[in-house]
């Protein structure tokens, strides 16, 4: 996804936290705080990238627990974007691949669906 704005504190990089988004949840910073910061108002920023396979899991794990999709992925690594894609996060990438995009398309059904059954079952027994 083209255009996105970066938040003017991150780190040069693949990740980064897209401007405007940030809700201030402290989730990054919770779960990794040697790679994201926050400003004084809590917006939160990529401070490092990672560079060892813990910190890579650490980065991986914000993805999964993010509500927002405001972290974000502009990189094109194959093993990158698999771990996205395998925890439901590859909404989150800027570049797509075809595994990505139909994981996208995936999910969004099945969010859909969900919400679907849910009206169903609520209004059954109502």
């Amino acid at each position: 996804m083209a255009g996105r704005k970066r938040f003017h504190l991150n780190v040069a990089g693949e990740f980064y936290v897209e401007d405007g988004c940030c809700l201030a949840c402290g989730v990054p910073e919770d779960v990794a705080p040697d790679l994201f910061a926050s400003d004084p108002h809590h917006y939160c920023y990529v401070r490092k990238q990672p560079r060892s396979p813990d910190e890579l899991a650490q980065m991986v794990k914000v993805f999964a627990m993010q509500d927002l999709e405001c972290v974000r992925y502009a990189g094109q690594d194959p093993g990158v974007m698999r771990a996205l894609r395998k925890i439901g996060a590859s909404a989150a990438c800027d570049h797509p691949g075809l595994a990505e995009f139909a994981a996208i398309v995936l999910t969004g059904i099945q969010r859909r669906a969900r919400r679907l059954l849910h009206r169903i079952r609520g209004g059954a027994g109502a």
